[in-house]
């Protein structure tokens, strides 16, 4: 059956974005009071969003334009046991079927139509030209239905949403950000998805190290608590660089480098203006209908029973958790707090397969999740029935090793956490050796505390749990674990990179297809998520950013320091320093060329930095007289310079005053073990 939605407006959006300059005194060109409003320019979308959220199941699906929702053309209904082949095929005949329509109105052949394809023709409006029908075909696009995997994560939901609403109202963002794991997710913490986020809050890798533990043991975006946590330092970052919330939310989707772009060149914040009219290379679909996506999964999370009636309540499952002093047995702590192994598993996602198949121990400080709500007393008793010999002083990592060049039998001990003894007797050596690259070292299983305190070893440091206060109420209502830091959005592509990024996904037929993506496609990210512009300006000048200096300007363009001091005229010991333009030789290399170097650099610094380090959140900062931004950084350990200006991309460091409010991210140390 054909469905239709008149646009009397003009043909979809062109007539707004022709009058949109005209009126830049209007609401188009303001921020809303309201930090969630509903711009009237966005209504039609939201309302599509609505229906495919709660009309439309996984076995049904909207053929629509991409660009006008208001545009339906059918309602495509598949047999439950059709296979994703069957429904594909399907779509492409739908596809087929509406394009040819739109060929025939474009040669003016809309005589003998039918009364569905005559009200299509109305929709487009009367002044259509045939170049526009012929457009038109380019955005036929197809829409799964959510409407039962919507219900699915309401229920979800409810195991979260008091923790959710906590950590949100500590941390001063809004409370309507708790609606985006529909959109996300499904309220789904072991989501996946195809461009590899993960997650509750679908954090990809590179943006969750910034504010999470992620490596081949421990994962927290799949811990919803410690993903939550992250998610409020995200949008928090986010608000700060852009100053709206409707784009911080889009950020969390496209990018804030990319948004930051499209308010450069629109001059607005507004998020309607830049929604319809924003032209970025990578501003595509899922990005331009995020936010409208995300009103329309806030309108029935808040009105749930008015689209779904009654929901079914699930009961309070309570857990404690209880801070590790150390490396020990996922089994043994099993054992110790009488739990099941199953439940353990169920209340840790985070840890990962070789924790539970003992090839590694659960790592010291990490917060582990125990069922129910036991007192102080019984932690103890339970932490006084693990044995000294199942803690461990460091991670286990026995097992084969290839010595590299210059490696030591004392070297690769003192890595393992292992007594040089125990790496001699586990390989059969009675002194130390000289290794041959490539040659093969057993590494022992790690002292344990009992090792450690027998007779003529030095006796370790008493060592007790950290228990948090326990939960008395559903899993959300826990006490989570201690904040573990604030993240920051994928960053959109170079320009010159567009070509080399890979097809968008398929659009999902099939609710199996759609378990492995987000409501909305995702965008194309890079997993980089600074958002500073390393890009190369007019005449060929480029912005200095922290750690750049002269030099590697002359490496990235392949030209020498002295040319470039000579082409900038400085003196021969002058230093650049942040925030200054400098202009470049390009003879060598193209713009695109340097900015992927340069790109490259940034994010192998960034990367090891937070390999050892998180985010936990951010403080304002007041500079005295006398301050530089090199001085504010070295105060503070473990602060690079270049970090305090991502989070303070409007401040002229090169002239910052006393009095001046400049944000500094609070960075802690972890360990990765």
């Amino acid at each position: 059956m054909l469905e239709f939605k008149s646009n009397r407006r003009g043909l979809f959006t062109a007539l707004a974005l022709l009058l949109a300059p005209l009126i830049s005194g209007s609401s188009l060109a303001a921020e809303p009071a309201d930090a969630f409003a509903h711009p009237p320019e966005l209504e039609p979308d939201v309302r599509f969003w609505i229906r495919v959220y709660t009309e439309v199941t996984t076995d049904q699906g909207l053929l629509h334009d991409d660009w006008n929702l208001g545009l339906v053309y059918e309602v495509l209904r598949f047999d439950p046991a059709d296979s994703p082949r069957q429904r594909e095929r399907i779509v492409a005949q739908a596809k087929a079927h509406y394009a040819e329509l739109l060929r025939r109105f474009a040669s003016g052949a809309t005589d003998n139509v039918t009364a569905h394809e005559r009200r299509i023709l109305h929709a487009f409006g009367e002044k259509t030209t045939p170049a526009q029908f012929r457009d038109a075909i380019e955005r036929i696009r197809f829409q799964l239905g959510q409407a039962d995997r919507f219900h699915e994560g309401l229920l979800r939901a409810q195991a979260y949403e008091a923790n959710i609403s906590r950590v949100l109202t500590d941390r001063g963002v809004p409370a309507e950000i708790g609606a985006l794991p529909h959109v996300e997710s499904s309220f789904n913490p072991a989501a996946y998805s195809r461009v590899g986020a993960a997650g509750l809050w679908q954090f990809m890798p590179g943006t969750a190290r910034r504010y999470m533990r992620v490596d081949s043991l421990v994962d927290q975006r799949l811990d919803p608590y410690s993903a939550t946590e992250a998610a409020a330092n995200l949008m928090l970052y986010n608000y700060r660089l852009l100053g709206s919330w409707p784009l911080a939310v889009t950020a969390y989707n496209h990018g804030p480098g990319g948004l930051r772009r499209a308010q450069e060149e629109l001059g607005t914040n507004n998020i309607a203006v830049i929604v319809k009219r924003y032209q970025g290379a990578t501003f595509g679909f899922a990005s331009r209908n995020f936010y409208v996506a995300f009103l329309a999964a806030l309108e029935v999370d808040r009105n749930a029973e008015k689209y779904f009636g009654p929901l079914t309540h699930l009961p309070d499952a309570q857990s404690t958790v209880v801070v590790l002093p150390d490396y020990i047995p996922v089994d043994a702590l099993a054992k110790a707090f009488k739990a099941d192994l199953g439940a353990l598993r169920v209340l840790n996602p985070a840890l990962r397969p070789p924790i539970w198949n003992k090839a590694r121990f659960v790592p010291r400080g990490y917060a582990l999740r125990i069922p129910g709500t036991p007192q102080a007393s019984d932690i103890a008793e339970a932490w006084a029935r693990l044995p000294p010999a199942m803690r461990y002083l460091v991670q286990r990592n026995d097992g084969p090793h290839r010595a590299r060049r210059g490696e030591t039998p004392a070297s690769i001990a003192a890595a393992s956490g292992v007594a040089l003894s125990r790496l001699l007797a586990a390989n059969g050596w009675s002194g130390t050796r000289e290794l041959a690259r490539g040659e093969v070292v057993r590494i022992p299983m790690p002292a344990s505390r009992a090792e450690a305190a027998a007779p003529g070893a030095a006796t370790p440091a008493t060592a007790t749990p950290a228990i948090a206060t326990p939960a008395i109420a559903a899993p959300a209502a826990a006490a989570a674990p201690p904040a573990m830091a604030a993240a920051v959005p994928v960053e959109a592509p170079a320009e010159a990179a567009i070509a080399r990024l890979p097809p968008p996904p398929k659009e999902p037929v099939s609710e199996r297809q759609a378990e492995s993506t987000a409501l909305l496609p995702a965008a194309a990210p890079t997993g980089n998520a600074d958002a500073t512009d390393y890009g190369v300006g007019p005449g060929n000048t480029v912005v200095v950013q922290a750690t750049e200096t002269l030099g590697h300007f002359a490496d990235w363009s392949k030209v020498s320091s002295q040319s470039l001091r000579a082409l900038n005229k400085l003196h021969k010991n002058a230093m650049v320093t942040l925030g200054h333009k400098v202009k470049l030789d390009l003879s060598r290399v193209s713009a695109a060329q340097f900015e992927a170097v340069r790109r490259d650099y940034h994010r192998r610094l960034q990367e090891a930095f937070f390999a050892t380090h998180r985010i936990s959140g951010t403080e304002n900062y007041v500079v005295k007289r006398g301050e530089s931004l090199w001085i504010i950084a070295q105060q503070r350990a473990d602060l690079p310079v270049w970090l305090v200006a991502q989070y303070n991309p409007d401040v002229d460091f090169a002239d910052v005053r006393p009095g001046s409010v400049i944000a500094l991210p609070r960075v802690e140390g972890i360990n990765r073990q």
